[in-house]
């Protein structure tokens, strides 16, 4: 009986992440993308946004929601919000806040930041000043060549890694190849973890995205 409990309230969380996608995709003004992604394992939402508040861009507000829900697990859910100083040469200050399943934080970091037409690369180095002693890396890496006048390549690398004082605690890579036809992007996903000293738990969640460019 527990089982059957357990296994209907996480039916009813995912249907409630299905439900809300309509919802995201007409938040037009408050997200900048909006991507889901059925996988083999469980279904992935990402929604993400990016405000600046000066002309030379040097101060911005990145924010990110994202939430999965496993096929027969509880939902993971977590909203971070990420304040940036950036300098011409690309490089700056950031301070981050974050609410996820498993609590709140705050990181200090210091980020690089270059964005082109066809290319994008964030990169931050961050501290955790909520806990004794952790770090984390984070990137993404994007490339969108155009093919033609209509479409373009698709392509991220997502990494994060963090460490306590003593050894890696856990590591997330998501991969996306794909295309782009006027802002609706498509093709296969990869999401990758490992938890532990020695990587002794890893996950593998093959699928495919949609995402929609704002």
């Amino acid at each position: 009986m527990p089982f059957v409990v357990a296994n209907t309230l996480n039916q009813m969380k995912l249907l409630v992440l299905l439900l809300a996608i309509p919802l995201f995709l007409t938040l037009k003004t408050s997200a900048q993308s909006f991507e889901l992604m059925p996988g083999t394992e469980r279904i992935f939402v990402d929604a993400q946004w990016l405000k600046t508040f000066d002309e030379e861009r040097k101060w911005s507000l990145f924010s990110r929601s994202r939430a999965t829900a496993g096929y027969d697990e509880n939902t993971d859910l977590f909203t971070g919000a990420y304040l940036n100083y950036t300098t011409k040469s690309g490089f700056g200050g950031t301070v981050v806040g974050s609410i996820s399943s498993l609590g709140a934080g705050g990181d200090l970091g210091l980020h690089f930041f270059k964005a082109k037409e066809s290319f994008l690369v964030y990169a931050l180095a961050s501290v955790d000043i909520s806990s004794d002693f952790a770090y984390s890396w984070f990137s993404i890496v994007r490339y969108t060549p155009k093919l033609n006048e209509k479409w373009r390549l698709y392509s991220s690398l997502e990494l994060f890694s963090n460490f306590n004082r003593d050894a890696h605690v856990a590591s997330v890579q998501r991969l996306r190849a794909g295309l782009d036809r006027n802002g609706y992007q498509f093709g296969l996903a990869l999401n990758l973890s490992g938890l532990g000293q020695d990587y002794s738990t890893t996950d593998s969640n093959p699928g495919i995205f949609f995402r929609k460019q704002f």
